[in-house]
């Protein structure tokens, strides 16, 4: 009966630690003609031999237990039925103190560019000489205030007050009478004679200077 269950079925303990079957270090039975995985997460499951009927569940779970810490080694061989699995090569420890690390080359800082030397302001040209102003001329008999030309003489808008007696048109000016108007180069060249008895004569080409 035995030797039929052996043709029947496999037997294997899954080595997933987040799968509860294995966990529970339970021997899973299963079909000879399909793959042997586990039936709860669907890995590979470790081959091992059939529980033997009333075996202690303590010693399967130790046997189990020793297949995971030894990682198949002898506890494996005694559940393969004695054959031996090839010894996986020694990791060899490296000292991390011995390992040569590459030095990194640390890039210089570029050198700031020298600061240019300050550019001398640009002499400022002396101002020209201001222009002397004219030098007012008036009549002997008559003082001219308002606009002038380059030589002094009236010339633009202004009045001409009479200070002594003099002959305008044949007429006798007095002081105190005034000609008001627009004053072309030393002469009347439209204005108003106020006189002192209320009179205004419209006067013009009369010569000032």
């Amino acid at each position: 009966m035995a030797r039929e269950e052996r043709v029947r079925f496999r037997y294997g303990i899954c080595l997933n630690d987040s799968c509860s079957k294995c966990k529970s270090k339970e021997v899973q039975e299963i079909p000879a003609r399909k793959e042997l995985v586990c039936a709860e997460c669907g890995k590979p499951l470790r081959e091992c031999p059939p529980p033997k009927k009333g075996m202690d569940m303590k010693k399967i779970g130790i046997i189990a237990a020793a297949v995971l810490i030894l990682g198949g080694g002898g506890a494996a061989i005694a559940l393969s039925g004695g054959e031996e699995q090839p010894a996986e090569a020694p990791v060899e420890a490296v000292d991390s103190q011995k390992v040569d690390t590459p030095a990194v080359a640390t890039p210089e800082a570029p050198e700031a560019p020298a600061p240019e030397a300050a550019k001398p302001e640009p002499k400022k040209a002396d101002p020209a000489p201001a222009k002397p102003a004219p030098s007012a001329k008036n009549p002997s008999w008559g003082k001219y205030e308002g606009a002038r030309n380059a030589e002094g003489k009236p010339h633009g808008n202004g009045i001409l007050r009479i200070t002594s007696t003099t002959t305008i048109n044949g007429e006798t000016a007095q002081p105190g009478e005034t000609i008001e108007g627009v004053f072309r180069d030393g002469y009347v060249n439209m204005g108003t004679w106020y006189k002192k008895d209320g009179n205004a004569v419209v006067v013009k080409g009369i010569k000032v200077i």
